[in-house]
């Protein structure tokens, strides 16, 4: 059976090759022409599904914002670039995308609907002639389904692309930069798949300059405003560093302060010893008082050149030093008792025992305050043993 001058049979293949040289040409003349020619019921009920899918005319929103100003005076659609800025064109136009949509959808009704139509024939013909196809019968049905449907289906998503595109920009306005979830209240869809929507947008080509800031939280379309958001990024950063340096300046001073405090004490103590020394004539003590005074200084000039170690001298500070001071007072005022009765001479018998204790401890503090020292000594002892045995410099490396 044939319509038009057209045999059914040929019918799926003419169309699906006019269709492949349409949309790869971008002339559609031809494809037109089959349409209006062949299946002008098909095209009818293509053409309601698509006007249904588009909401009207695709190119209109184009062709407004072009125009510019209507008869009233007020343009027909936002201008998306302020000609007084002389800014370049910011976006691209999604009118291929449109069309190539809409061929699919026609292009998969027309092969759908020839298919479905040439199964009815043969179902028809069999009857007739009592003859029984078999699969014959259904499979052009199955096959126009199986290849229609799928460009029905990515021609709606290719159309719904660019019609997603067309909201973006009527919602950026002549703004160049916009809050992602406001574009996707505006299509009602989620951020992800918004954020998704723009970067395939801006792969495509309809951003011409687009881009999204550091967080992908926001959309900017213009290179100018893109490098003033990169030039704020850098203001931040800068302005976080010296911030930054302020509050490390401001915990150097503070620690400085009270390492200062620390080693002000510690000459304090140093002094005091030095008097209760000067204060008692026995050479056995004042022996251990010297020694005592030079472990202490030891401590506190270690201290200075390295104030992390600070907060280890706490008990020195808060207990052993002020009850040594007491001590060696209490010593220096018994000694001075003209009559030294066997009370007294215990007592001081008892404190030059402490004080052999005590600096027994300070000579141990002072040997930890070193323990870092000493590992990174062997440390560099162990890598350069290490090395030597390498460069067979060393015999007795394992």
């Amino acid at each position: 059976m044939a319509k038009n001058g057209l045999n059914w049979d040929d019918l799926g293949n003419d169309i699906r090759d006019v269709i492949d040289k349409a949309i790869y040409s971008q002339d559609y003349t031809e494809l037109n022409e089959s349409v209006r020619n062949l299946v002008g019921n098909v095209v009818n009920m293509g053409t309601d599904f698509f006007r249904r899918a588009t909401g009207g005319n695709s190119d209109s929103y184009y062709d407004d914002s072009d125009r510019g100003s209507s008869e009233n005076g007020r343009n027909s659609a936002p201008r998306v670039v302020p000609s007084a800025k002389n800014l370049p064109a910011l976006y691209g136009n999604p009118s291929k995308i449109t069309s190539g949509g809409v061929m699919k959808i026609i292009g998969g009704i027309i092969l759908a609907g020839g298919a479905v139509c040439l199964s009815a024939l043969i179902a028809f013909v069999g009857w007739w002639f009592y003859m029984d196809f078999g699969l014959l019968t259904v499979l052009p049905a199955l096959a126009g389904i199986v290849i229609g449907l799928p460009l029905i289906v990515s021609g709606g998503k290719q159309v719904g692309f660019a019609n997603r595109f067309k909201t973006y920009r009527q919602i950026l306005g002549q703004k160049t930069q916009c809050a992602i979830e406001k574009l996707s209240q505006g299509v009602g869809k989620s951020v992800k798949k918004v954020r998704k929507d723009l970067q395939r947008m801006i792969d495509d080509g309809l951003f011409l300059e687009g881009h999204f800031d550091e967080e992908q939280k926001i959309l900017i379309t213009s290179d100018e405003t893109y490098e003033d958001y990169q030039k704020s990024l850098i203001r931040q950063a800068e302005e976080k560093a010296k911030n930054l340096a302020k509050e490390r300046q401001s915990e150097k001073e503070a620690k400085d302060a009270k390492v200062q405090e620390v080693l002000d004490k510690g000459n304090a103590f140093i002094a005091q010893i030095r008097a209760c020394n000067d204060a008692i004539p026995g050479e056995e003590i004042s022996e251990k008082i010297s020694r005592m005074e030079l472990i202490v200084r030891r401590i506190f000039e270690r201290a200075e050149t390295n104030p992390e170690i600070v907060p280890d001298l706490k008990k020195l500070m808060d207990y052993y030093l002020p009850m040594t001071v007491k001590l060696l007072n209490a010593y220096a005022d018994m000694d001075k008792q003209p009559v030294q009765g066997e009370n007294i001479q215990a007592s001081k018998r008892e404190i030059e025992e402490t004080l052999d204790t005590l600096n027994q401890a300070f000579e141990k503090l002072l040997d930890e305050l070193f323990s870092d020292t000493a590992m990174d000594v062997s440390s560099d002892i162990s890598v350069l043993n290490i090395l030597l045995a390498q460069e067979g410099l060393k015999d007795d490396f394992k």
